[in-house]
């Protein structure tokens, strides 16, 4: 009894419990362009890139420090794909 129980939870008697897909995984190609491009932005802006590209003070750009600068190039580009993300309803 418990195991005939124990298969049929939550649905009818002689009926399988229904696959669903991983809420995780992208569905859809632009789905994965999102993954990508916010994977790739992300790595931009962690420390072994940082440390070996961007760290340096000069050049000043628009009166900030070079790594500054690219920091903050780098997060709106991670916002930008998270709103564009959105939007397309991904």
């Amino acid at each position: 009894m418990t195991q005939e129980r124990e298969r049929s939870h939550g649905t009818a008697p002689g009926q399988s419990y229904p696959r669903c897909r991983s809420h995780y995984r992208p569905r859809t190609r632009r789905g994965w362009i999102a993954v990508a491009l916010f994977v790739g932005l992300l790595a931009l802006a962690q420390p072994p890139l940082v440390h070996t590209v961007a760290n340096r003070i000069e050049p000043w750009v628009l009166g900030v420090p070079f790594l500054y600068a690219y920091l903050l190039l780098v997060y709106c580009g991670l916002i930008a794909v998270l709103i564009w993300a959105q939007r397309r309803g991904l």
